[in-house]
């Protein structure tokens, strides 16, 4: 039965897991992996319960409050579209991550539900595991953490595919290249500057959103071409390359938080 960082089953069956504490829930099937996992999370954040469900049920009990992470791993693809409306609809306030053996060979419906913004974060089983708890400590402060091969399939084919352009917007791409700015061989847009200004100071997608006057959805939308172009993969990555860059972006170049760093 479940057990907070030790067991598996029903949350009720839990004596350990404080109502008070922030918790980060594991919802996998049981493996030598994912107890490792569990253990390693339990081990390098220790403000947090870790609460294991092997039943997506179990989400549902009304004592499982103050989730801040929901881990997914090895859910079935049947349930997993609702397992996920499941998450967003009990448990709002939590990021969601998912944790994948192939992030290109990631299933059409899955990699919608990650442009919709209903998942927040993608770990590939091969990465380290410093990056892999350097990556859960960013979604748990509201940032997203998207392998770049996902983050290829993801782009519009063609700029004119879709607007993503908030009333505040110039779709500088296809403008005056004045106004846009240069990283190395990346060009930049000038919302796009700002947005990675942002990033680098931690700033959350949902404030971003409410200081450039955009949808949380745009903002998301600018963050996946920024990570595109610039070939990284997470907002670490991007600050870091940032900060070496020879080429000024913008009027301030302030160095990120300690938190963005892995």
């Amino acid at each position: 039965m479940l057990r907070a960082t030790s067991g598996l089953g029903s949350f009720q069956d839990s004596k350990s897991v404080s109502p008070e504490k922030s918790k980060i829930v594991m919802l996998a099937r049981t493996d030598l992996f994912a107890e490792c996992l569990a253990q390693a999370i339990g081990s390098r954040f220790q403000d947090q319960d870790v609460v294991r469900l092997s039943d997506a049920d179990s989400l549902l009990d009304g004592n499982l409050v103050n989730v801040s992470l929901v881990m997914l791993y090895r859910v079935p693809a049947t349930t997993f579209p609702s397992t996920i409306r499941m998450i967003h609809e009990f448990h709002p306030k939590a990021a969601v991550g998912l944790l994948v053996e192939n992030a290109e060979g990631l299933d059409a419906s899955v990699a919608h539900l990650v442009e919709e913004g209903m998942i927040h974060g993608v770990l590939p089983l091969n990465l380290h595991l410093d990056v892999c708890l350097t990556a859960i400590d960013l979604l748990m402060k509201g940032g997203e953490h998207f392998p770049a091969a996902l983050l290829r399939r993801l782009a519009p084919k063609n700029p004119g595919e879709r607007d993503f352009s908030g009333p505040n917007e110039t779709a500088s791409e296809n403008g005056n290249p004045e106004r846009s700015k240069g990283l190395g061989q990346v060009v930049l847009t000038t919302r796009e500057i700002q947005i990675l200004d942002l990033i680098c100071m931690g700033t959350q997608n949902k404030i971003i959103a409410d200081r450039l006057g955009l949808s949380e959805n745009t903002v998301k939308v600018h963050v996946r071409n920024i990570y595109k172009k610039m070939n990284v993969r997470n907002r670490t990555e991007a600050a870091s390359r940032y900060f070496r860059s020879d080429e000024g972006l913008g009027p301030s170049r302030t160095p990120p938080p300690t938190r963005w760093r892995n």
